[in-house]
């Protein structure tokens, strides 16, 4: 296990990871393309890092993703036990959390291009002025969620779970955007 250590400017694409990482902090390193497997991540940050095109297939708990390149990254397989995650500023277009569980995320600020959500259990999740232009939610679980301050969002209520989910007047358009319908002020 790796404790309390800081990781700049590191190129992790090719090298082996340890087993556990626990309140590091990764500034400027590289894992785009890397299938993060067998490694647990327990309270750390992530600054600027580069995940594009990643695979996450390990466990994230209490840990924060701050200005990340994320295009492409692939939560389908995260471990089921991940939670408390933050993303912050991070580009997570075309990121898939098909099926992921991830309760009580936070998504402040992110740009969110067609990312995937279907079936994914995000119940809780907070989404903080981010851009889902294209993003899926199809049998989503995002009941208590908060899009209140988010935008370009379009999700069918009818293949949704919603209960109790917050959104301001003006995103009202996107829970509406499957009808066809115009709308005007």
């Amino acid at each position: 296990m790796t404790e309390k250590e800081t990781f700049e400017k590191v190129d992790f694409k090719e090298m082996e990871l340890d087993d556990e990482y626990n309140d590091c902090v990764f500034i400027a390193c590289d894992f785009s393309g890397k299938a993060i497997q067998n490694t647990d991540f327990d309270q750390c940050e992530f600054r600027t890092c580069n995940f594009a095109l990643a695979r996450f297939r390990t466990a994230l708990r209490d840990s924060t993703f701050a200005d990340c390149k994320m295009t492409g990254a692939d939560f389908t397989e995260i471990d089921r036990f991940s939670n408390g995650l933050v993303f912050e500023n991070s580009h997570l277009d075309y990121a898939s959390f098909v099926g992921a569980r991830l309760r009580k995320t936070v998504f402040r600020g992110c740009k969110m291009d067609e990312g995937y959500f279907d079936n994914a259990d995000l119940a809780e999740s907070v989404f903080d002025r981010c851009d889902l232009k294209r993003a899926s939610f199809v049998g989503t679980n995002l009941e208590k969620a908060d899009f209140s301050t988010s935008f370009n969002f379009s999700i069918n209520p009818a293949m949704c779970k919603l209960k109790k989910a917050v959104f301001s007047r003006h995103g009202l358009e996107g829970l509406l955007a499957h009808l066809d319908i115009d709308i005007r002020e």
